[in-house]
Protein backbone atom coordinates (compact mmCIF):
# COMPACT_ATOMS: atom_id res chain seq x y z
CA UNK A 1 0.00 0.00 0.00
CA UNK A 2 1.48 3.34 -1.03
CA UNK A 3 0.60 6.98 -0.38
CA UNK A 4 -0.75 8.03 -3.81
CA UNK A 5 -4.33 9.08 -4.37
CA UNK A 6 -6.98 6.56 -5.38
CA UNK A 7 -9.56 7.70 -7.93
CA UNK A 8 -13.00 6.25 -7.15
CA UNK A 9 -15.43 6.49 -10.06
CA UNK A 10 -19.17 6.40 -9.45
CA UNK A 11 -18.57 8.25 -6.17
CA UNK A 12 -22.19 9.42 -5.96
CA UNK A 13 -23.48 5.84 -6.13
CA UNK A 14 -23.95 3.16 -3.50
CA UNK A 15 -20.62 1.37 -3.83
CA UNK A 16 -18.47 4.26 -5.01
CA UNK A 17 -19.63 6.66 -2.30
CA UNK A 18 -19.11 4.11 0.45
CA UNK A 19 -15.66 3.14 -0.84
CA UNK A 20 -14.56 6.78 -1.09
CA UNK A 21 -15.94 7.62 2.35
CA UNK A 22 -14.19 4.61 3.89
CA UNK A 23 -10.87 5.57 2.31
CA UNK A 24 -11.29 9.17 3.51
CA UNK A 25 -12.12 8.01 7.03
CA UNK A 26 -8.97 5.86 6.95
CA UNK A 27 -6.92 8.98 6.07
CA UNK A 28 -6.03 7.64 2.64
CA UNK A 29 -5.78 10.10 -0.28
CA UNK A 30 -8.91 9.66 -2.40
CA UNK A 31 -10.62 11.57 -5.20
CA UNK A 32 -14.24 10.91 -6.09
CA UNK A 33 -15.60 11.25 -9.62
CA UNK A 34 -19.15 10.98 -10.95
CA UNK A 35 -21.59 12.79 -13.24
CA UNK A 36 -23.20 14.50 -10.25
CA UNK A 37 -22.04 15.20 -6.72
CA UNK A 38 -23.12 12.83 -3.94
CA UNK A 39 -26.46 13.70 -2.39
CA UNK A 40 -25.03 13.06 1.09
CA UNK A 41 -22.36 15.08 2.87
CA UNK A 42 -18.84 14.11 1.88
CA UNK A 43 -15.31 15.16 2.81
CA UNK A 44 -13.30 13.73 -0.08
CA UNK A 45 -12.26 15.84 -3.10
CA UNK A 46 -14.78 15.43 -5.92
CA UNK A 47 -14.73 15.98 -9.69
CA UNK A 48 -17.93 16.10 -11.74
CA UNK A 49 -17.22 14.20 -14.96
CA UNK A 50 -18.80 11.65 -17.25
CA UNK A 51 -16.86 8.47 -18.03
CA UNK A 52 -17.05 9.43 -21.69
CA UNK A 53 -15.21 12.72 -21.08
CA UNK A 54 -11.61 11.59 -21.47
CA UNK A 55 -10.25 15.12 -21.03
CA UNK A 56 -11.75 15.46 -17.56
CA UNK A 57 -10.67 11.91 -16.78
CA UNK A 58 -7.03 12.75 -17.46
CA UNK A 59 -7.41 15.96 -15.48
CA UNK A 60 -8.72 13.91 -12.58
CA UNK A 61 -5.64 11.68 -12.75
CA UNK A 62 -3.46 14.76 -12.23
CA UNK A 63 -5.20 15.78 -9.01
CA UNK A 64 -3.61 15.54 -5.59
CA UNK A 65 0.02 15.45 -4.56
CA UNK A 66 1.81 13.38 -7.18
CA UNK A 67 -1.42 12.57 -9.02
CA UNK A 68 -3.52 9.42 -8.90
CA UNK A 69 -1.78 6.08 -8.39
CA UNK A 70 -4.71 3.76 -9.07
CA UNK A 71 -8.45 3.48 -9.66
CA UNK A 72 -11.37 1.69 -8.03
CA UNK A 73 -13.84 1.79 -10.90
CA UNK A 74 -17.40 1.72 -9.54
CA UNK A 75 -18.92 4.06 -12.13
CA UNK A 76 -21.61 2.45 -14.28
CA UNK A 77 -25.27 2.06 -15.02
CA UNK A 78 -25.71 -0.08 -11.95
CA UNK A 79 -28.30 -2.73 -12.57
CA UNK A 80 -30.43 -4.64 -15.09
CA UNK A 81 -33.54 -2.74 -13.97
CA UNK A 82 -32.21 0.60 -15.26
CA UNK A 83 -32.52 2.16 -18.75
CA UNK A 84 -34.51 -0.73 -20.15
CA UNK A 85 -35.73 1.57 -22.94
CA UNK A 86 -32.21 2.86 -23.72
CA UNK A 87 -29.77 -0.06 -23.89
CA UNK A 88 -27.31 1.98 -25.94
CA UNK A 89 -26.78 4.27 -22.95
CA UNK A 90 -25.86 1.22 -20.85
CA UNK A 91 -23.32 0.17 -23.48
CA UNK A 92 -21.81 3.65 -23.68
CA UNK A 93 -21.44 3.98 -19.92
CA UNK A 94 -20.40 0.47 -19.00
CA UNK A 95 -18.28 -0.57 -21.98
CA UNK A 96 -16.94 2.64 -23.52
CA UNK A 97 -16.61 4.27 -20.11
CA UNK A 98 -14.68 1.30 -18.75
CA UNK A 99 -12.47 1.18 -21.84
CA UNK A 100 -11.62 4.84 -21.21
CA UNK A 101 -10.63 3.99 -17.64
CA UNK A 102 -8.40 1.07 -18.68
CA UNK A 103 -6.74 3.06 -21.44
CA UNK A 104 -6.08 6.05 -19.19
CA UNK A 105 -4.60 3.71 -16.57
CA UNK A 106 -2.38 2.14 -19.23
CA UNK A 107 -1.24 5.52 -20.51
CA UNK A 108 -0.39 6.71 -17.00
CA UNK A 109 1.11 3.39 -15.87
CA UNK A 110 -1.12 3.29 -12.79
CA UNK A 111 -0.58 0.80 -10.02
CA UNK A 112 -3.89 -1.06 -10.32
CA UNK A 113 -7.48 -0.81 -11.52
CA UNK A 114 -10.19 -2.58 -9.52
CA UNK A 115 -13.19 -3.05 -11.81
CA UNK A 116 -16.61 -3.53 -10.24
CA UNK A 117 -18.16 -6.32 -12.29
CA UNK A 118 -21.31 -8.29 -11.50
CA UNK A 119 -22.54 -11.85 -11.18
CA UNK A 120 -25.04 -10.81 -13.88
CA UNK A 121 -22.14 -11.41 -16.25
CA UNK A 122 -22.69 -15.14 -15.71
CA UNK A 123 -26.28 -15.03 -16.95
CA UNK A 124 -28.27 -18.19 -16.27
CA UNK A 125 -26.14 -21.10 -15.15
CA UNK A 126 -26.56 -24.42 -16.93
CA UNK A 127 -28.82 -26.92 -15.13
CA UNK A 128 -26.95 -29.09 -12.68
CA UNK A 129 -24.10 -26.68 -11.98
CA UNK A 130 -23.27 -27.24 -8.32
CA UNK A 131 -20.99 -24.29 -7.72
CA UNK A 132 -19.91 -21.25 -9.72
CA UNK A 133 -16.18 -20.62 -9.77
CA UNK A 134 -14.53 -17.70 -11.52
CA UNK A 135 -13.78 -20.06 -14.42
CA UNK A 136 -17.49 -20.61 -15.12
CA UNK A 137 -18.35 -19.18 -18.54
CA UNK A 138 -19.71 -15.64 -18.72
CA UNK A 139 -23.03 -16.03 -20.52
CA UNK A 140 -25.04 -12.86 -19.89
CA UNK A 141 -28.70 -12.84 -20.94
CA UNK A 142 -29.43 -9.10 -20.62
CA UNK A 143 -27.69 -5.98 -21.89
CA UNK A 144 -26.54 -4.93 -18.42
CA UNK A 145 -24.96 -8.32 -17.78
CA UNK A 146 -23.34 -8.27 -21.21
CA UNK A 147 -21.76 -4.88 -20.52
CA UNK A 148 -20.38 -6.06 -17.18
CA UNK A 149 -19.01 -9.20 -18.83
CA UNK A 150 -17.44 -7.02 -21.52
CA UNK A 151 -15.69 -4.86 -18.93
CA UNK A 152 -14.61 -7.97 -17.07
CA UNK A 153 -13.02 -9.41 -20.22
CA UNK A 154 -11.48 -6.05 -21.16
CA UNK A 155 -9.81 -5.91 -17.75
CA UNK A 156 -8.30 -9.36 -18.35
CA UNK A 157 -7.23 -8.42 -21.88
CA UNK A 158 -5.52 -5.20 -20.78
CA UNK A 159 -3.67 -7.21 -18.16
CA UNK A 160 -2.60 -9.92 -20.61
CA UNK A 161 -1.72 -7.73 -23.59
CA UNK A 162 -0.57 -4.49 -22.00
CA UNK A 163 0.55 -5.51 -18.54
CA UNK A 164 -2.01 -3.30 -16.81
CA UNK A 165 -2.75 -4.57 -13.32
CA UNK A 166 -6.54 -5.03 -13.50
CA UNK A 167 -8.81 -7.12 -11.31
CA UNK A 168 -12.58 -7.66 -11.65
CA UNK A 169 -14.85 -8.19 -8.64
CA UNK A 170 -18.10 -9.95 -9.53
CA UNK A 171 -20.55 -8.59 -6.97
CA UNK A 172 -23.93 -10.18 -6.42
CA UNK A 173 -27.07 -8.31 -5.21
CA UNK A 174 -25.70 -5.48 -3.06
CA UNK A 175 -27.97 -4.11 -0.34
CA UNK A 176 -27.62 -1.67 2.50
CA UNK A 177 -27.51 2.05 3.38
CA UNK A 178 -27.69 4.56 0.50
CA UNK A 179 -29.05 2.19 -2.15
CA UNK A 180 -31.48 4.09 -4.37
CA UNK A 181 -32.20 1.65 -7.20
CA UNK A 182 -34.68 -1.23 -6.87
CA UNK A 183 -34.05 -3.30 -3.75
CA UNK A 184 -36.42 -5.92 -2.37
CA UNK A 185 -34.92 -5.83 1.13
CA UNK A 186 -35.26 -2.04 1.34
CA UNK A 187 -38.87 -2.22 0.10
CA UNK A 188 -39.78 -4.82 2.73
CA UNK A 189 -38.10 -2.85 5.50
CA UNK A 190 -39.60 0.47 4.38
CA UNK A 191 -43.09 -1.04 4.24
CA UNK A 192 -42.69 -2.44 7.75
CA UNK A 193 -41.34 0.83 9.15
CA UNK A 194 -44.25 2.76 7.65
CA UNK A 195 -46.93 0.24 8.62
CA UNK A 196 -47.78 -1.00 5.12
CA UNK A 197 -48.28 -4.63 4.10
CA UNK A 198 -45.83 -5.98 1.51
CA UNK A 199 -47.39 -7.89 -1.38
CA UNK A 200 -45.07 -9.80 -3.73
CA UNK A 201 -45.32 -12.60 -6.27
CA UNK A 202 -42.16 -14.65 -6.48
CA UNK A 203 -42.04 -18.25 -7.61
CA UNK A 204 -40.87 -21.17 -5.55
CA UNK A 205 -37.44 -21.10 -7.22
CA UNK A 206 -36.69 -17.52 -6.22
CA UNK A 207 -33.24 -17.12 -4.69
CA UNK A 208 -30.74 -14.28 -4.51
CA UNK A 209 -27.19 -14.22 -3.24
CA UNK A 210 -27.21 -10.92 -1.38
CA UNK A 211 -24.10 -9.15 -0.08
CA UNK A 212 -24.06 -6.28 2.41
CA UNK A 213 -22.46 -3.03 1.30
CA UNK A 214 -19.76 -3.08 4.00
CA UNK A 215 -18.56 -6.49 2.77
CA UNK A 216 -18.41 -5.10 -0.78
CA UNK A 217 -16.29 -2.16 0.36
CA UNK A 218 -13.98 -4.50 2.28
CA UNK A 219 -13.51 -6.57 -0.89
CA UNK A 220 -12.82 -3.57 -3.12
CA UNK A 221 -10.16 -2.18 -0.81
CA UNK A 222 -8.64 -5.62 -0.20
CA UNK A 223 -8.38 -6.14 -3.97
CA UNK A 224 -6.71 -2.76 -4.40
CA UNK A 225 -4.24 -3.34 -1.56
CA UNK A 226 -3.34 -6.99 -2.23
CA UNK A 227 0.36 -7.32 -2.98
CA UNK A 228 -0.03 -10.28 -5.34
CA UNK A 229 -3.23 -11.25 -7.11
CA UNK A 230 -2.36 -14.24 -9.28
CA UNK A 231 -5.80 -14.14 -10.88
CA UNK A 232 -7.95 -11.49 -12.55
CA UNK A 233 -11.48 -12.07 -11.23
CA UNK A 234 -13.14 -12.86 -7.91
CA UNK A 235 -16.68 -13.75 -6.88
CA UNK A 236 -17.90 -11.48 -4.07
CA UNK A 237 -21.19 -12.45 -2.43
CA UNK A 238 -22.65 -12.82 1.04
CA UNK A 239 -21.85 -16.51 1.08
CA UNK A 240 -25.28 -18.10 0.65
CA UNK A 241 -28.47 -18.28 -1.41
CA UNK A 242 -31.47 -16.57 0.23
CA UNK A 243 -34.99 -17.69 -0.61
CA UNK A 244 -37.95 -15.36 -0.20
CA UNK A 245 -38.65 -17.13 3.09
CA UNK A 246 -35.09 -16.48 4.27
CA UNK A 247 -35.38 -12.80 3.37
CA UNK A 248 -38.76 -12.52 5.07
CA UNK A 249 -37.40 -14.17 8.23
CA UNK A 250 -34.50 -11.69 8.37
CA UNK A 251 -36.86 -8.73 7.94
CA UNK A 252 -39.21 -10.01 10.65
CA UNK A 253 -36.27 -10.59 12.99
CA UNK A 254 -35.42 -6.90 12.64
CA UNK A 255 -39.03 -5.63 12.50
CA UNK A 256 -41.43 -8.21 14.00
CA UNK A 257 -44.52 -6.29 12.87
CA UNK A 258 -43.63 -6.74 9.17
CA UNK A 259 -46.68 -7.94 7.22
CA UNK A 260 -45.34 -9.79 4.18
CA UNK A 261 -47.27 -11.93 1.71
CA UNK A 262 -45.76 -13.86 -1.19
CA UNK A 263 -48.33 -14.92 -3.76
CA UNK A 264 -45.72 -17.13 -5.39
CA UNK A 265 -46.74 -16.86 -9.02
CA UNK A 266 -43.87 -15.11 -10.82
CA UNK A 267 -40.64 -16.67 -11.95
CA UNK A 268 -37.27 -16.46 -10.27
CA UNK A 269 -34.34 -14.19 -11.08
CA UNK A 270 -31.25 -15.40 -12.90
CA UNK A 271 -30.61 -19.00 -11.99
CA UNK A 272 -27.26 -18.87 -10.21
CA UNK A 273 -25.56 -21.78 -8.54
CA UNK A 274 -23.87 -20.99 -5.21
CA UNK A 275 -20.83 -18.77 -5.79
CA UNK A 276 -17.43 -20.16 -4.87
CA UNK A 277 -15.69 -17.61 -2.63
CA UNK A 278 -12.50 -19.58 -2.02
CA UNK A 279 -10.37 -17.47 -4.38
CA UNK A 280 -11.30 -14.25 -2.58
CA UNK A 281 -10.60 -15.92 0.74
CA UNK A 282 -7.24 -17.39 -0.28
CA UNK A 283 -5.88 -14.51 -2.38
CA UNK A 284 -7.51 -11.39 -0.94
CA UNK A 285 -7.90 -12.65 2.62
CA UNK A 286 -11.54 -11.62 2.30
CA UNK A 287 -14.72 -13.32 3.34
CA UNK A 288 -18.17 -11.91 4.13
CA UNK A 289 -18.61 -10.73 7.70
CA UNK A 290 -22.29 -9.79 7.48
CA UNK A 291 -24.79 -12.68 7.48
CA UNK A 292 -28.18 -11.77 6.05
CA UNK A 293 -29.92 -11.29 9.39
CA UNK A 294 -27.21 -8.95 10.70
CA UNK A 295 -27.10 -6.93 7.48
CA UNK A 296 -30.88 -6.56 7.35
CA UNK A 297 -30.97 -5.46 11.00
CA UNK A 298 -28.28 -2.82 10.39
CA UNK A 299 -30.08 -1.63 7.26
CA UNK A 300 -33.38 -1.36 9.13
CA UNK A 301 -31.74 0.78 11.79
CA UNK A 302 -30.20 3.06 9.16
CA UNK A 303 -33.53 3.45 7.34
CA UNK A 304 -35.18 4.74 10.51
CA UNK A 305 -33.33 8.01 10.03
CA UNK A 306 -33.25 8.23 6.23
CA UNK A 307 -35.84 8.43 3.48
CA UNK A 308 -34.18 6.23 0.81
Amino acid sequence: MSDGAILVTGAAGLIGYTVAARLQTSSRPVIGMDQVAPAEAYDFPFIAADLGDVHKLYQALDQGVGGVEGIIHCGAVSGPMLLLDNPRAIVESNIIGSANIFEAARQRNLRRVVYCSSTSAYGDHPPGLEICTEDTALNAVDVYGATKASGDILARAYAAQHGLDCVALRFSWVYGPRRRTDCLIRDLLRDALEGRPSQHAFGAGFARQYVYIEDVVDAAIAAYDSAELGRRAFNITGGGRASFSDITAAVRAALPAADIVNHGSAGADLDHAPMDLSAARDVLDWQPKWPLEAGVAAYAEWLRGHDF
